[in-house]
């Protein structure tokens, strides 16, 4: 039924392409309204489908979350994808045994169901009404602010629909949070990498005792201020450099990912055999002076790298992975080897493409780094991990994707 239903879009669509390639302005205008209005027939489809599936537990029998499952499927940002479940829940909600009850957002249900809005609409509404704002309000507010926003939203831009939304729901919320939905104040540290990777910025705020302690330890570290060459903040920056030293040198960080702080160090096989002009360092690109000023009390770990930037210096063989070859599996795959995952190596797991119980060595080629949430869908969700030329591929499962094209994160040399 899909199929056929499919093809008939398709047909309509090549239809209209045709009368357009002749049709004088006025009749290619009607056209892109007739586009428009066949784009929102089939979002709303989408929405349909995927609060279907949702509900049925499709995805759940594959151990992977709705949005993980719609953003492989339709290849959209996660962000994209929780977007839109949450969309399809509010105004699609069934069930556990797949019956349609009353949608939670009936204004933007109808609205939506006759073309008058978008997905786009929808998001914003959905998002201001979840807002905290949004969840302060009683049921009757809330019910009139979902009828008044579907109401603007046939006629305003997402953009207009959110600025009006905010000014409604805040006058609608004339007390405001309350001393317990107050939240405390959260220490937040932004560290921007430059894209040379000669070093970076750092940005972020600090409650008042985590900023004390850190303007002392600072101080305790200050290089002289008669140094005239220095600036005030230039000194504090050598201080914070100094603090991070000393914990270096101290050993008494935790551990990262089963092992303690180290420097890794990548460089070219070409350039190990000639003599080092510099390497690629665990954050970055640094020169050979700046490597051994960083290497004088540090474990320093040389993954070797072909013309390719293919790792060739590994590890021993042994059941379990051990340091020294998870180093060179963080060079490798910087991360989680799952395209489109952030996942750092001290979040990550090593996973045995053929398992050790079935033959599988612990060798580099037989080892990929995954994340928890990536290591357990491989194992449920019928994905394959092969290593091609070296570097980790991801082969979809069918349900995915017909083609099973072969997936993988670009190479690059600088690690993670």
């Amino acid at each position: 039924m899909f199929e056929s239903s499919v093809q008939e879009a398709v047909a309509a669509v090549a239809a209209l392409r045709a009368c357009l390639d002749t049709a004088d302005g006025p009749t290619q205008i009607e056209g892109l309204k007739a586009v428009e209005r066949l784009g929102r027939d089939l979002a709303h489809l989408r929405l349909s489908l995927i609060a279907h599936l949702d509900r049925s537990g499709e995805f759940d029998q594959r151990c992977v979350t709705a949005r993980a499952a719609i953003a492989d499927l339709l290849g959209y940002h996660p962000g994209k994808a929780r977007r839109m479940v949450a969309v399809a829940r509010s105004v699609f909600p069934m069930t556990l045994d797949g019956q349609p009850v009353e949608p939670v957002m009936p204004a933007t249900a109808t609205a939506l169901g006759a073309l008058t809005i978008d997905q786009a609409h929808a998001d914003v509404i959905e998002d201001l009404l979840n807002s905290p704002t949004g969840r302060r309000l009683d049921p009757a507010m809330w019910s009139g602010a979902e009828a008044q926003l579907a109401e603007w939203a046939t006629t305003c831009r997402p953009d207009e629909l959110r600025r009006l939304g905010t000014q409604l729901l805040t006058t609608l919320d004339q007390d405001g949070p309350t001393p317990e939905d107050e939240k405390p104040q959260l220490n937040e540290l932004h560290l921007y990498r430059r894209r040379d990777g000669g070093g970076g910025r750092v940005k972020g705020q600090l409650d008042t005792a985590t900023f004390t302690a850190l303007s002392l330890a600072l101080e305790g570290h200050r290089t002289s201020g008669d140094d005239e060459d220095k600036s005030l903040p230039e000194r504090d920056a050598d201080a914070l450099g100094a603090l991070c030293v000393q914990a270096l040198n101290d050993g008494d960080l935790p551990t990262q990912g089963g092992e303690r702080p180290h420097l890794t160090v990548v460089i070219q096989e070409k350039d190990l055999r000639e003599r080092m002009r510099g390497a690629t360092l665990g954050l970055g690109w640094a020169t050979a002076a700046q490597i051994r000023q960083l290497a004088c009390d540090c474990s320093v770990l040389p993954v070797v790298l072909d013309g390719d930037s293919m790792v060739v210096d590994v590890g021993r063989i042994r059941r379990t992975v051990d340091r020294y070859q998870r180093r060179a599996i963080a060079a490798r795959d910087r991360g989680c080897a799952f395209r489109g995952c952030g996942k750092k190596p001290r979040h990550c797991e090593i996973h045995h493409l053929i398992p050790w119980a079935h033959g599988g060595r612990t060798d580099l080629n037989n080892l990929v780094m995954l994340c928890w949430a990536h290591h357990r869908m491989i194992h449920h969700a019928g994905w394959e991990i092969r290593i091609h030329n070296g570097w980790p591929e991801f082969i979809p499962p069918k349900w995915i994707d017909l083609t099973q094209t072969p997936r993988r994160k670009p190479r690059t040399l600088i690690t993670a």
